[in-house]
């Protein structure tokens, strides 16, 4: 009896126990139920129907007129590439290395954070995880990475709702996509172009298995950095491929012994002008904000034709170098004063530094900086810690002379202690003056029809940010400014036939001063016609004619006629004293060559979207968004100049070419215009021109105030460079200015002269008027 009460309560003892435990249970359950709800389920959205048709940013590529890649922009380096389009060992290594259960599960895998944790207890640390691919992905897309359980409870809820509303194809290919590989590689595409050479729809299950290796740690396993341990992780990939049923066992030693890294061809040429990729990217940003174009996956098309990119990059080379033949090499860059002399030997500019920052003996073919001592002695030439010897020819090799006043002279002769060379080593000990030219150049290729740049030529060999020469040099035109100047007097009535006076001239130049601008040679000439005037580049005549329609006026019509550069208004401005740029001449005489109608200049031919269609073309509106239009550049712009001005301003620029100063670019077969321009001290050289399809302007200088040497003026220096472009663009012979029909031609004494705005001058009407059409007699018959 009292055995049996006794075990009666005990048992009410476990009942009351069982109940309070159930019971705490339930109030422990609601309470968490209500704690993830507050902090977990209702702060997490509902609706994840956003992401189906969501894209990560992807990289801007930029394409050539050919269709040829000409540079890639990008926040993060991805290139979008259909599930559908990848070989299936592609997609079954990332799913083995990193979910097998994938088709399984619902977003979370219990079965999966089990067996992690039994491998980790096992190796006594983290060994494996126990997240889905789609909780990497939520993670990476929504919920970030910072290490507590409440993320973990977040990434686990917006896995499953992700689950319900994308499609395991859609995940994995966003997956796929999105996910970071290492080397600035964002999405297997990029990385397989990086790593391999080669595009991801042709990678093998050996390549396949090394990206989807470096998913856990990207730099880790990258094959840059430690090609051991990549090739034993692809090894794992690989065999986790075999376990999965998706790679069999016999082809696995096949690609053991494969290279982890075998990069291809860079995509884009490395040692290229980078010129016009860098102005693309500007105008990309000038027209769109933020981040548009990497997160709607725009590319472009640009205008850039490769083959005249090419030759116009050829030519300006072969002008530096023309002009090095005739000015010598450089020799001293600069000259240290004793107390810096030390300095420069503890800095050792350009020498590579070891990881204690000790500078580093430099390898054949590198260049660096190095002193000439005191006394001179040629034989230890001091850069950091090390001695060098010039060779003997480059000791007697013919250097410039800086100030541009003397010819070359023996470097020998001119070289002083404390002088800077810039060198290259050419065996142990032994170092060559570089071969670099001293000077640089800049040119400019336009359509006249389109006003597409063809060709940016501009000295910038970095991508991106660098400085562009060919548009953001402000440099003195010289004389090739003198065309807005005749232009300006065109306009206020006077004819190329008008007779000045090229004379002595004085004006006064502040401070009890006077300036006296005098020719190039010296000498006047007397009254001649103002044609002749500019073919003969005078000076005093310019001057007179900014004085007679006032330098303001003349500034207005530059402008009008293209010029963008801040422009001063005073009489220098007739002789080129205004800095302009390359870009800022091609635009002015396009103008010229549109027969008064300015241009609006088109780098950019097409926006495409990323399914490959068109939103807006050049001059045409693009939309961005309800209530964001932007519309890109190529559209019309307002007249500058009537037709028959330009037209007999255009016939005056072609007297420049067939009596003036650029009397080696005539040829009778083609029809050729332009302008020679050289400043004081012969600092700048210029030759800007155009043909009735296209217009160039070419500037030879230095980016300090160096002289290029004596006589080196825009028609020896600058115009060989211009010439060797023209004949070499598509130009069928006898094509000809297109003559408006607010000009007229007249022959006087024996040449055929065009003339705008209706008005014949007097000494020319003795002359029969030719009717517009008719060919030119001094032309092959029946061309235009």
């Amino acid at each position: 009896m009292h055995r049996s009460s006794k075990l009666r309560r005990i048992l009410r003892a476990l009942a009351r126990a069982t109940a309070l435990v159930t019971l705490a249970a339930l109030v422990a359950g609601v309470l968490g139920f209500l704690w993830l709800d507050r902090n977990i389920l209702s702060t997490l959205p509902e609706d994840l129907s956003s992401w189906r048709g969501w894209r990560p940013p992807t990289t801007c590529k930029v394409y050539a007129a050919d269709g040829s890649l000409v540079d890639e922009f990008w926040i993060e380096r991805r290139t979008w590439v259909p599930l559908d389009e990848l070989p299936e060992h592609a997609w079954q290594a990332f799913l083995a290395a990193e979910d097998r259960r994938f088709f399984e599960h619902q977003g979370v895998d219990p079965l999966g954070i089990l067996r992690a944790m039994v491998v980790n207890l096992q190796a006594g640390g983290v060994r494996q995880g126990g997240s889905t691919l789609t909780q990497q992905l939520v993670k990476n897309l929504m919920v970030g990475d910072a290490r507590s359980y409440e993320r973990k409870l977040r990434e686990a809820v917006l896995a499953y709702r992700l689950e319900r509303e994308l499609s395991k194809h859609q995940i994995l290919e966003l997956f796929i996509n999105f996910v970071f590989l290492g080397s600035g590689n964002y999405g297997l595409e990029a990385a397989s172009q990086d790593y391999f050479g080669v595009s991801a729809r042709d990678i093998d299950p050996g390549q396949a298995a090394m990206l989807a290796g470096l998913i856990p740690a990207p730099s880790l396993y990258n094959p840059r950095n430690d090609p051991l341990r990549a090739a034993e992780r692809r090894a794992i990939v690989l065999r986790a491929m075999v376990a999965a049923g998706s790679l069999p066992e016999a082809d696995v030693e096949g690609y053991l012994d494969d290279p982890v890294l075998t990069p291809g061809r860079p995509r884009v040429d490395p040692g290229r002008d980078a010129s016009y990729p860098t102005l693309v990217r500007r105008e990309l940003r000038r027209l769109l904000p933020g981040l548009v174009a990497f997160e709607q996956g725009i590319q472009l098309r640009t205008a850039l034709e490769p083959a005249i990119q090419a030759e116009a990059e050829a030519a300006v080379r072969e002008a530096l170098r023309a002009l090095v033949e005739r000015q010598g090499r450089q020799g001293a860059t600069r000259r240290l004063p004793p107390d810096q002399r030390d300095a420069f030997l503890r800095r050792a500019p350009r020498l590579r530094r070891s990881p204690q920052g000790e500078p580093l003996a430099p390898g054949v073919g590198e260049c660096f900086e190095a002193i000439v001592p005191e006394p001179v002695d040629l034989e230890r030439l001091g850069a950091g810690p090390f001695t060098f010897a010039l060779r003997e020819a480059d000791r007697v090799a013919p250097v410039r002379d800086p100030e541009g006043e003397a010819g070359p002279a023996p470097l020998r002769t001119r070289i002083r202690p404390g002088d800077v060379l810039d060198v290259c080593l050419e065996a142990s000990g032994q170092v060559a003056l570089s071969e670099a030219p001293w000077a640089q150049g800049a040119a400019v290729v336009l359509e006249n029809r389109t006003g597409r740049i063809l060709a940016v030529v501009g000295g910038q060999e970095v991508a991106l940010e660098g400085f562009v020469r060919a548009a953001q040099a402000e440099r003195q035109p010289g004389s090739s400014f003198k065309p807005y100047v005749y232009a300006a007097a065109l306009l206020s009535g006077r004819s190329s036939l008008d007779t000045v006076l090229d004379a002595p001239i004085s004006l006064p130049a502040g401070g009890g001063k006077s300036w006296s601008p005098q020719n190039y040679g010296g000498g006047y000439a007397g009254a001649l016609p103002m044609r002749s005037a500019l073919a003969r580049s005078l000076n005093t005549v310019a001057v007179r004619l900014a004085m007679e329609v006032g330098p303001a006026e003349v500034v207005r019509l530059a402008r009008a006629m293209g010029v963008r550069t801040r422009i001063r208004e005073d009489l220098t401005i007739a002789l080129g004293s205004s800095e302009v740029t390359p870009l800022d001449q091609a635009l002015g005489y396009a103008t010229i060559a549109r027969m008064g109608q300015p241009v609006d200049p088109v780098f950019i031919d097409a926006v495409v979207g990323r399914d490959g269609q068109v939103l807006a073309r050049a001059g045409e509106p693009l939309v961005l968004g309800p209530k964001a239009t932007v519309v890109l550049p190529g559209g019309p712009l307002p007249r500058a100049l009537p037709a028959g001005v330009a037209y007999e301003l255009a016939d005056m620029m072609r007297e420049v070419v067939r009596a003036g100063t650029a009397r080696r670019a005539w040829d009778p077969d083609y029809d050729r215009a332009g302008k020679t321009g050289t400043t004081n001290g012969f600092q700048d050289a210029w030759f800007v021109g155009f043909t009735p399809r296209y217009t160039v302007a070419v500037w030879v200088g230095t980016d300090g105030t160096s002289a290029l040497g004596s006589s080196e003026t825009g028609g020896r220096t600058a115009l060989p460079a211009w010439l060797r472009i023209v004949q070499a663009l598509d130009q069928p012979a006898g094509e000809r200015f297109m003559m408006p029909a607010e000009a007229t031609l007249v022959r006087v004494n024996g040449q055929w002269m065009g003339f705008g705005r209706g008005r014949v001058p007097a000494s020319a009407l003795r002359a029969p008027v030719t009717p517009r059409g008719t060919p030119l007699p001094d032309f092959p018959q029946g061309r235009r």
